[in-house]
C-alpha cells in the first residue's frame, strides 16, 4: 500500500472502545489486527461457547445467528472508521456459511465515501472460508434523519434492572397527578425459559401487579425527586382484580392515578389494558419511601 486515500488516513484504536460498541447481542470485543489504510482495515472477533446468543440459538446446535455475524461487521467497521459514523443501513448481507462456537471471525473491511457519508464492505471469514459479505452504509456521527423525541428515561426514575424492570417506556407522565406507561410482554423473559411453546405462557398475575406498581413508582420519583436517593417499598395492595390473561406478544399498557400522598408514602389508584381489553384494575396501592442506609443497617 502506497499511503493514505482521500479522508481514509485515520486510524482508530482497536477494540474500538465502549462507546463505539453501545448495546450489543454480542459479548466478544472486536480486536483490530490492522489500521485503516489506503481504505482498507482487518479486524478478529472469537467466537466463545459462552456467547448469550447460543443458549437459544439452537439449544441443541448452536449456530451462531447471521445478524450476529452482521454485528461484528458492524462493530468492528466503527472500530476503524475513518470518522465517528453511525450505522444508517444495511445495504446487503450474503451468508455463505455457518459460524460457530470456538471460531475466529477474520473480518476484512473497505471503507470508501459516497457522498457525505460512507460505504463499508465487509468479509467475514473462519477457518473454513467465507461465512459471509456485508455491505453497510453510514452516516456521520450526530446527523440524524429527523428529530428524535425525548422521552422520560424510565431506568434514571426506577432503581430495578434485568430481570425484574418491567417497564419499558413512559406514554405520558404528569407529575404529582398520573403516569400511563407500557410493558411489552416477550417469550425472552427468564419465567418462560424451558417451558414447551403452547403451554401455561399467561404473564404471572404478580408480575402484572409488580409491573404496575413500578410504573406507580415512576410517577412517584417524578412527583419527589428528592425520594430518589430512598429505596421504594411495596406497602401494600388491596382489590387488585384481574379480568384476563396478558399472553407473549402482547403490550400491557398501566394507567396510574396519584390517589393521596401522605409524608413518606403514597397511595395509587388505577388500571391496566392490553389494546381496548382491560386486565387488571387496581383500588389501592400504597408504595413508601424509606432511607437506603436504615434498610441496610437493619440487614447488616
Amino acid at each position: 500500500m502506497s499511503g493514505p486515500v482521500d479522508g481514509l488516513d485515520a486510524a482508530v484504536p482497536e477494540g474500538g472502545g465502549a462507546a463505539a460498541r453501545g448495546v450489543s447481542p454480542v459479548a466478544a470485543g472486536v480486536t483490530v489486527t490492522s489500521p485503516l489504510l489506503d481504505g482498507s482495515a482487518e479486524a478478529r472477533v472469537a467466537v466463545d461457547a459462552a456467547e448469550p446468543v447460543f443458549a437459544g440459538h439452537y439449544p441443541d446446535f448452536p449456530i451462531f445467528p447471521g445478524v450476529c455475524v452482521v454485528e461484528c461487521a458492524h462493530r468492528a467497521a466503527l472500530s476503524a472508521a475513518p470518522e465517528p459514523v453511525a450505522l444508517a443501513a444495511v445495504d446487503s448481507a450474503r451468508f455463505s456459511g455457518a459460524v460457530y462456537p470456538g471460531d475466529v471471525i477474520d473480518i476484512r473491511l473497505t471503507w470508501r465515501r459516497r457522498g457525505d457519508g460512507w460505504r463499508c464492505s465487509a468479509s467475514a471469514a473462519t477457518a473454513r472460508g467465507v461465512a459471509a459479505s456485508v455491505r453497510l452504509r453510514y452516516r456521520p456521527a450526530g446527523q440524524q434523519t429527523e428529530a428524535a423525541a425525548p422521552a422520560p428515561a424510565v431506568a434514571d426514575l426506577l432503581p430495578h434492572r434485568y430481570p425484574m424492570l418491567l417497564v419499558d417506556r413512559v406514554v405520558e407522565l404528569v407529575p404529582g397527578e398520573r403516569v400511563t406507561a407500557v410493558k411489552a410482554v416477550t417469550l425472552n423473559e427468564p419465567w418462560y425459559a424451558g417451558l414447551t411453546p403452547g403451554t401455561a405462557l399467561a404473564y404471572p398475575p404478580s408480575l402484572v401487579i409488580e409491573s404496575w406498581g413500578q410504573a406507580a413508582g415512576l410517577l412517584a420519583s417524578a412527583a419527589s425527586p428528592e425520594s430518589r436517593g430512598q429505596v421504594m417499598l411495596f406497602g401494600s395492595v388491596a382489590d387488585a382484580e384481574f379480568h384476563g390473561p396478558v399472553r407473549p406478544g402482547e403490550l400491557i399498557e398501566h394507567r396510574v392515578r396519584i390517589a393521596r400522598s401522605l409524608d413518606d408514602s403514597v397511595i395509587f389508584e388505577g388500571e391496566s389494558r392490553c389494546g381496548s381489553r382491560p386486565v387488571m384494575s387496581v383500588a389501592r396501592m400504597v408504595m413508601a419511601f424509606r432511607p437506603a442506609g436504615a434498610l441496610k443497617e437493619a440487614t447488616a
